[in-house]
Formats: structure tokens, sequence, C-alpha cells
């Protein structure tokens, strides 16, 4: 650690990829409200997303006629700089080179999750992740069909018994998520 904070290029990647997954699916939720087609919702948010990155990662403004750049970096602590560990970037890292890959992420292999990105409000976080975790899948969440029971229709609300449903062919398991009780996802 220097005066600065930690150059972690590998730690940068993946907060700065869960920050481009952030600014997708908060714009798409927006789009989604007002009705705007999946595809059209793809294309927005594939143009607006690379824009911002592309300005965080090579351009600046001018307040007041000084000359200033955007820079994006995490601190291990809220609002507590001078004791955080920050991670800022490295000049290899740029976010507007993986808007894409994150995009199709987004709109193909989650299909849109919301849950896929885990936010919160300063003062309401949980618990850290032991070791590694792959931010590429998102967290298994419950199976809405079943909300998390595991047990098909005929047992939830159909006759109480498994004995000859179609459905699930006698096994008592829903269907959607094969009596696990999480989606299948990813």
């Amino acid at each position: 650690m220097n005066d600065l904070g930690i150059n972690d290029e590998e730690g940068y990647w993946r907060a700065s990829k869960e920050f481009v997954r952030l600014i997708i699916l908060q714009l798409n939720e927006t789009l989604k409200s007002k009705k705007i087609s999946v595809a059209k919702r793809k294309e927005i948010c594939t143009e607006f997303t690379f824009g911002l990155a592309n300005f965080i990662d090579q351009q600046w403004i001018k307040p007041d006629g000084k000359t200033l750049y955007p820079v994006l970096c995490f601190s291990d602590v809220f609002q507590e700089i001078s004791r955080s560990s920050i991670t800022f970037p490295s000049a290899s890292v740029e976010l507007h080179a993986m808007v894409h890959d994150e995009i199709e992420w987004f709109f193909e292999e989650v299909r849109q999750d919301s849950t896929c990105v885990i936010t919160g409000d300063v003062g309401d976080e949980t618990a850290n992740a032991e070791g590694e975790v792959d931010t590429d899948k998102p967290l298994p969440q419950p199976c809405s069909p079943c909300q998390g029971s595991g047990k098909c229709f005929c047992l939830r609300k159909g006759r109480g018994s498994a004995t000859g449903c179609t459905r699930c062919h006698a096994t008592g398991k829903c269907v959607h998520c094969n009596g696990e009780g999480f989606c299948k996802r990813g």
C-alpha cells in the first residue's frame, strides 16, 4: 500500500465489472418501467453505458475553467478515506472495453435478473463473503413458481398429493427448480 491506496488490477477489474453491471441494471429497470422493448433497452443500455464508461476512462470536464479528470475508485470503508483501503485503476483496466461483454452477460446470460448485482444502503451492510465469489453468476435466488419450497403445484396448491400429477410426474418436485427451491440461471 502506498499513500494513495492499493493498485490491485484484479480487484479493480472485479469492482469495475460490478459497477458497469450496476449501471446496466439501473438503466434497464428505468427503461423497463417505461415499457421499452427488450431489444431497444439493450441498444440504449449499450450506447449509454459505453459512453459513460468511455468518459470515465478517457475524457475530462472543465468546471470553472479548470481541467479535471474523472477517477473511479473503490473504498472498503464508507467516507473514511483517510483510514480506508482504496482500490484505484491501473491504466490497463478500461471500463468501456468491458461494456459489450457485460451487456451480453446481463441480457443473455442472467436474462435481466434484477438480483444479479448486489447493492445496498450505507448502514445496511451485509457480511462479506469468505474467499473468492464468482461474480459472473448471480447468487441463487428462490424459485418464483414454488416460492423456494421446491414443491410441485400439486402439493402446494393442488390436491395435496403428487400421485398422478402430470406436471411433476408424481415426484412432488417443482419442475422449474427440480425440487431445489432455487432458480437455475447463468
